[in-house]
């Protein structure tokens, strides 16, 4: 503007038009797309089921998720900026709709119709952040979705234990010898979690004990320790139905339920039975679980 009006007459700038030109580059275009995507992008969100009394309710609904297709994003994004004359823009970029895998009217069809089984465990006399770090640790097994003839891995659904991810130091069993570290406490989820599968009658594919009797897992021998990657507590959903995981807190009580579908099964649980139990505080024990189908076998 200054030189317009230093440069030409006033009859000169009364007529004066203004071309705008661009310079399309393609590849910005094509590496701005994918930046785009990610914040555009939306994964899908499974509607999730709680328990109200003894009945399963929908604690909240599924959510669409969304998927840009960059490359024709990116071809009618150069076309416009090659081709239009606005300077204010608009273009709807083309996207993918990406169904949730539950669906708030799945219920019925999953199986989740009543409580299969339980298992409960006591925490009482935990320091502080054993206590803070057991809170933790449930909040990645609340609502858990077990299909059918799969399994459930403990480290899995339990993901990352560190500061980063809301842990803090306690006292763990580690190489035989008790030490603080991030997460200590979650065994008493692993625990309750083994006893609820126990008293289900699933069919257990991996666990181990601890090194060592610990207080917050009476009765002794019913305990399964984990640490990431390895130990993990892991079994067999052998259910015609959907697994859901529900754990709760009473007091110092821990329990986790299992609501399924029952298929006429009875389990028995024998022991355990201390065998034997030494000055130094070590001892074995045994116990045996008795699942029974409906035609007796």
């Amino acid at each position: 503007r200054t030189f317009c009006d230093f440069s030409l007459s006033r009859e000169r700038r009364t007529h004066l038009g203004v071309t705008l030109q661009t310079d399309i580059q393609p590849g910005a275009v094509e590496r701005f797309i994918p930046l785009f995507a990610a914040a555009a992008d939306r994964v899908p969100i499974d509607a999730k089921f709680s328990i109200d009394g003894e009945r399963v309710v929908v604690a909240s609904l599924e959510v669409l998720g969304v998927r840009l297709r960059q490359t024709e994003s990116a071809a009618l994004l150069i076309q416009m900026l090659q081709t239009s004359q606005r300077k204010d823009l608009s273009l709807e970029l083309p996207s993918d709709t990406i169904a949730p895998t539950v669906t708030a009217a799945d219920r019925e069809r999953l199986g989740l119709v009543e409580l299969i089984g339980e298992g409960q465990t006591n925490f009482k006399g935990s320091p502080k952040n054993r206590i803070y770090n057991i809170h933790r640790a449930l909040e990645q097994f609340d609502g858990v979705l077990v299909p059918p003839n799969e399994e459930f891995s403990f480290v899995k659904f339990l993901g990352e234990v560190d500061g980063e991810h809301g842990y803090l130091p306690e006292l763990v069993i580690k190489h035989n010898k008790t030490e603080p570290e991030f997460g200590g406490g979650i065994c008493q989820v692993s625990s309750t979690v083994f006893r609820a599968a126990i008293n289900s009658g699933m069919k257990i594919l991996e666990r181990r004990n601890h090194a060592y009797p610990v207080q917050y897992y009476r009765p002794y021998g019913m305990d399964a320790t984990i640490y990431i990657p390895k130990p993990d507590f892991r079994f067999l959903n052998n259910t015609p139905g959907f697994i859901l995981v529900k754990p709760i807190v009473e007091g110092t009580k821990l329990i986790f339920r299992f609501y399924g579908t029952k298929d006429g099964r009875s389990i028995a649980i024998d022991g355990p039975h201390i065998l034997e139990s030494n000055p130094d505080g070590s001892m074995k024990t045994i116990f045996s679980q008795t699942v029974t189908d409906k035609t007796g076998t």
